[in-house]
């Protein structure tokens, strides 16, 4: 992962990583959370892991935007139609022209500290992941 931490300065980031993955062929996981948060904390070591790793990292663009303390970048939590009040860390899917895929609207990664597996967020990610074509 290039940065650890949550992202104040969310717009730019999300442009840059559609960008990014536009040229790369991959989708963009925009991660919000915040650093205060111990599941946010568990959600970004996951995605790290050996088996999370493989699936995310050729597939997606990551960008972490910091939700604050629920008082920051909510505007763009509700522009996928996800709410902070659900729970953090969520995750909003989508494509490199801003098109959203799929959004979490239940905090389903909300207890990632004790209760997420490692199988949940494969499943999650490679649910989402591009189509590759053989070349």
């Amino acid at each position: 992962m290039e940065n650890s931490t949550y992202q104040d300065n969310a717009r730019a980031e999300i442009e840059a990583a559609r960008v990014r993955a536009a040229g790369e062929g991959k989708r963009v996981a925009v991660v919000f959370g915040s650093d205060w948060c111990p599941d946010c904390d568990a959600f970004k070591k996951a995605l790290g892991h050996r088996l999370v790793a493989p699936i995310v990292d050729p597939s997606f663009v990551v960008v972490k935007v910091s939700v604050g303390n629920r008082d920051r970048n909510i505007d763009l939590m509700e522009r996928y139609g996800m709410t902070v009040e659900s729970g953090i860390p969520a995750v909003a899917i989508v494509e490199p022209d801003g098109s959203l895929v799929a959004a979490q609207l239940d905090g389903e990664f909300r207890n990632a500290s004790s209760l997420l597996s490692v199988a949940e967020i494969v499943s999650f990610f490679h649910r989402y992941a591009p189509a590759r074509t053989a070349s």
